[in-house]
């Protein structure tokens, strides 16, 4: 049986950040194990929107550089996202539109269920599949 393991935010900012170096090479390793066969990583949406606001807010990355990468990694074999279609859509609406990503979660997921969200947030008015209800 093959080990499985949940990925954790600190691992994939690694990626991201390429720092520290040492950290940055085990990080790559454990992801070639991945992607061979040799173990899987489980990747919660909670993580990634973790990531997210890790790379854009303390690192200052580039946002279209941070999606990309994330694009890659929930598509990697050895990769087992939870909530996958729903990650994959959040990700091309925060790509489309200036919102923070749980916005786009949330969007993402509301349309899917087909429930209103309950929000004060206007930005999630910028998406027209969705109604927001403001309480």
């Amino acid at each position: 049986m093959k080990a499985r393991y949940l990925l954790d935010t600190n691992v994939i900012i690694r990626f991201l950040s390429n720092e520290p170096t040492a950290h940055l090479e085990r990080a790559k390793k454990l992801l070639a194990q991945a992607e061979m066969g040799e173990c899987e990583l489980i990747l919660t949406p909670w993580i990634l929107a973790e990531v997210v606001h890790t790379a854009l807010s303390f690192y200052k990355a580039d946002r279209l550089t941070t999606i990309g990468f994330l694009r890659k990694l929930v598509n990697a074999h050895g990769i087992v996202v939870q909530e996958k279609a729903m990650i994959i859509d959040a990700l091309n609406r925060f790509a489309s539109k200036s919102v923070s990503f749980i916005d786009a979660m949330l969007a993402s997921q509301s349309a899917a269920m087909k429930i209103q969200p309950a929000s004060f947030d206007r930005d999630l008015d910028k998406f027209t599949d969705i109604a927001r209800f403001e309480p």
